[in-house]
């Protein structure tokens, strides 16, 4: 990367980090690198373009940092509780990872500038990842899908968005309980 274009990722991954990708103008961008508002467009064509450059870098940090973190040879369901907490937490408490979740047409413009966005995202790569170690260890039931495995979990994401919906004083218990049933069914 040059030097200017770092200077915008760099400014353009505080900004999403901070304002989030709407409250974030290219101006803000350019201005917080030092560089001109023309100078932004020798680098990228839009601000969804570097958007999508900076997502998929936080989107690779986020999963070194929750793998790292976990020792993948644990009982699967203490193993799957404490990733899907950590990627549910990682997501909260950022604002470029949220969009994936929050925003679907900047969702749909990874997929299609990337289009491996959907396998590299956070919580499918994490679990595609533990699924492959359960398959390897002989831990799932005879005859379930990769697809399907990944299809009960990727019901949660849709849970965790509508969870102001769901009337419950202890919502995180409420998705452990999912959890456990999503792992009894697909466990030997």
């Amino acid at each position: 990367m040059e030097e200017k274009q770092e200077r915008l990722f760099t400014a353009a991954h505080d900004l999403f980090l901070n304002q989030g990708f709407k409250r974030t103008s290219i101006a803000e961008i350019a201005s917080q690198a030092g560089v001109a508002v023309g100078t932004f467009y020798n680098f990228y064509q839009s601000k969804s373009d570097i958007f999508v450059q900076v997502y998929n870098a936080e989107n690779e940090r986020a999963k070194g940092q929750i793998l790292a973190a976990v020792d993948l040879d644990v009982a699967p369901t203490d193993l799957v509780k404490t990733v899907l907490h950590q990627i549910f937490t990682h997501s909260a408490d950022n604002q470029i990872l949220q969009e994936w979740f929050t925003n679907p047409k900047l969702n749909a413009l990874i997929a299609r500038n990337n289009q491996s966005a959907v396998e590299e995202s956070l919580v499918y790569a994490t679990l595609m990842h533990l699924i492959d170690c359960w398959q390897d260890r002989g831990l799932l039931k005879d005859g379930l899908s990769k697809d399907r495995v990944i299809s009960l979990f990727n019901a949660l994401t849709v849970v965790d968005f509508h969870q102001s919906e769901i009337q419950t004083d202890d919502y995180y218990q409420l998705l452990n309980d999912l959890i456990s049933g999503i792992l009894l069914f697909i466990l030997k």
